[in-house]
Formats: structure tokens, sequence, C-alpha cells
């Protein structure tokens, strides 16, 4: 694991270092309801939904939804695994002078690995994921994903704790052939880097604000004026900011509270 990190931050500082042009969007604005059936052990199913706002009206109230349905066994105390089910909605403009909403849907497997370093938590998971894309004008294709998150638990008393915590996800498209006259891809598509601070008020309720800055990164055709100067495309870096809490209700089964290890909401 050690190996996999370095070589992604080679490949993190060396799309930083070729890239062209950087663009910041407007804020994403994402609340989160989450419910958390604790199984045996450390299991648990997962259901979530959670609504994206932007700071700058597109038109539209809420530019995105989504559910999520999921589930996690722990083998032992380093490594679990699981998949998720993802239904996601987003306003994609105008169709018949009304807004169109449009729909993609999306099964993960994943894999997890647990490190524990005196009191901080470092994990690693590793997914592979399918978008099914239900627009005409959309691509399904399929991803791999990298996260890697750091965190450590402060107990405050008997329920309450807080747990600071950094994250950062990398995904890449898995790409089988390209044409030859296509444009190459930049070797990361999608990252997140993500700091929050986890807030335990009982074993049955907890929240998680946090912040995040998300970017896409592409390669589009190259634009220019009529003297032949670059106007845009390119290497290019897209930026969305994102602030957004998590509020988690926890169940368990048969009813009573028994003695687990949680996961941040993040999952």
């Amino acid at each position: 694991m050690r190996h996999q990190f370095l070589l992604l931050t080679a490949c993190l500082l060396a799309t930083a270092a070729t890239a062209q042009r950087r663009s910041v969007g407007s804020t994403l604005l994402l609340p989160e309801v989450q419910a958390e059936l604790a199984l045996t052990g450390d299991d648990y199913a997962l259901a979530a939904f959670n609504l994206g706002a932007q700071t700058v009206s597109s038109g539209s109230k809420f530019s995105t939804a989504q559910l999520r349905l999921g589930y996690e066994h722990f083998w032992n105390e380093q490594w679990s695994g699981g998949g998720l089910l993802n239904v996601y909605s987003y306003d994609n403009g105008y169709n018949n002078n009304s807004r169109r909403r449009d729909y993609t849907i999306t099964p993960e497997a994943f894999v997890r690995h647990w490190n524990t370093f005196g009191s901080f938590n470092f994990r690693q998971r590793l997914s592979v994921e399918q978008q099914i894309a239900l627009a005409d004008d959309a691509e399904s294709r399929a991803l791999t994903r990298l996260r890697l998150d750091l965190d450590r638990v402060f107990p405050l008393g008997t329920s309450l704790a807080l747990r600071p915590r950094i994250s950062y996800e990398a995904a890449a498209f898995l790409r089988l052939q390209r044409d030859e006259l296509e444009e190459k891809e930049r070797v990361i598509d999608f990252g997140s880097l993500r700091g929050e601070i986890g807030v335990r008020v009982s074993p049955r309720f907890d929240f998680t604000p946090w912040v995040a800055s998300q970017t896409t990164y592409i390669n589009a055709l190259v634009q220019t004026d009529a003297n032949g100067n670059v106007t845009g495309g390119g290497r290019t870096n897209l930026i969305t900011p994102v602030v957004g809490l998590d509020l988690r209700f926890t169940l368990f089964k048969g009813g009573s509270v028994f003695e687990r290890r949680q996961l941040p909401t993040q999952h």
C-alpha cells in the first residue's frame, strides 16, 4: 500500500505540473441524511439521500439529488468489502421550455484496508464502478477510485466525541482502447480533497460538517482567436468548492446498543 500511495502522489504532482488552466466554479451546498443499520460486528447496511444546491442559482433550487444504498462486511479488523448502488439525478438544462432532469445509475464494488497508528486511523478504499447513463446525450463509463483518509477520535465524555478527518479520493475512467485521433486523456479524471469534523452526540446520532475541493481534469480541444492566441481548451482543471453537512442516524440490530467500530459518514 505504501507503493500505491507513492505512485498516486507522483501522478498528482505530474498532473499539477503540466496543467495549463484552472477554472473555479460556484460553491456547491450538499446536505445529506443517512440511516445506518448496525449488524453483527462492524458490518452495516446504509441508506443515504442528499441534495445539491449551487450558491449561484442555475434556474433550479436543487441541481442534483442522490440516493445511495449499501452494505459492507468486515472479514477481520483490517479488511472489509461491500457494494453500493447510487441513483443520481441532475439538472441538464432545458427541454421543450421546461427544466430537464437526467439520471445515472451506478453499481459499485469496493474493498477497504484499515490501519491504526497509535490513536490514528489510516484507511485505503479501492473501488470499481459502472456509471449507467439514462440520458441519450450522456456516456456510460466504468471508473476506478482510490481514497486515502486519516482521522482520530477524541472522546469528550460518556457519549460525546469529536472526529477530525482528512481524505483524498482520485478517480480514473477505465480505458481499454483509444482512437488514434482522440485527445490523450489526463492520468486522473476526478479528484476530491475533503476536510471534516465528525461530532458524535450519542451511539444513535452523529453529524459531520465538511468542506471539499472537487476537481475535474480534462483535456479539451484547444481554442484560438484570429491571431492564433490560445483562448481556451487544452489541459484544464475545473474546480468546484463544496460545503456539506452529513446527519447520521444509527439503528442497531435487535434494538439494543452494542460496542462496534464505526466508519466516518463518508463511508
